[in-house]
């Protein structure tokens, strides 16, 4: 997470997040789970329309996948947009303990514009001092924050160019706590959530947008200011982390 902060998580393909699995509208997807895990698991497509038999809801659309087992889930891109996947198999422990990961599915037709296109997956721990295990069972108290499992100064900047066209999609599938991700320097508009776009009439500039848990919000803004600019949680108990003082700016 940062240097010195190891932990034991668990997560997909050895990672945690897991993999990002891009693809493009109208795309036939199709993803082997293997469960390596000391328990059962299933895995839910979030935001995704598919049938119902894919949809990886332990108990009501499937059996959950047997420790050892593989698993086969198979289904059409059907809409554009940004997308989240997950356990819902004792979705408490496995979630918490970095059983995440962001989809990302292409339009079929782009416009010419540059674009700089990053995915931030939001996730809170609570990791007891002196352990290498988070307590999944932890509902407040969560001492590190991360975007794609790293804290600051671990964490890498968003680079652009002047004038390129800057995407940013930011998922929240933390336990318990909603974000207002602010950005300096520029303001930006809301331009998608998992459920969809958000239509052109019913955007407005904005310097703070809220991604509550669970959810997806993207946001596009054209690079024309130069220099470094901050971009983090305005909750001050998270963008403090584990209340360091010594971090440089």
């Amino acid at each position: 997470i940062a240097r010195g902060l190891e932990i034991e998580a668990w997560g997909y393909n050895g990672s945690t997040p897991g993999p990002l699995i891009e693809c493009v509208e109208g795309d036939r997807v199709r993803i082997y789970v293997t469960n390596k895990l000391p328990e059962p698991t299933t895995v839910h497509w979030h935001g995704v329309f598919l049938p119902n038999g894919m949809d990886g809801i332990a108990g009501l659309t499937q059996k959950a996948i047997p420790v050892g087992k593989t698993y086969r889930y198979e289904f059409t891109m059907l809409k554009a947009g940004t997308f989240m996947y997950h356990p819902h198999f004792d979705e408490m422990t496995q979630i918490a303990l970095g059983m995440v990961g962001m989809i990302v599915v292409h339009p079929k037709r782009r416009d010419g514009r540059r674009v700089r296109d990053y995915s931030l997956m939001a996730h809170e721990w609570m990791i007891p001092i002196g352990t290498r295990r988070p307590n999944p069972l932890a509902m407040s108290d969560f001492n590190v924050l991360t975007f794609n499992s790293k804290a600051f100064p671990a964490t890498e900047p968003l680079v652009a160019e002047q004038g390129d066209l800057v995407r940013i999609r930011l998922g929240n599938l933390g336990p318990m706590d909603h974000h207002p991700i602010h950005l300096h320097g520029y303001s930006f508009e809301l331009v998608e959530t998992d459920g969809g776009i958000v239509p052109k009439s019913a955007r407005h500039p904005d310097t703070t947008v809220l991604v509550p848990v669970g959810a997806v919000r993207v946001i596009e803004f054209t690079a024309d200011a130069l220099g470094d600019w901050a971009f983090h949680c305005h909750m001050t108990h998270h963008v403090m982390n584990q209340m360091g003082h010594d971090a440089p700016g």
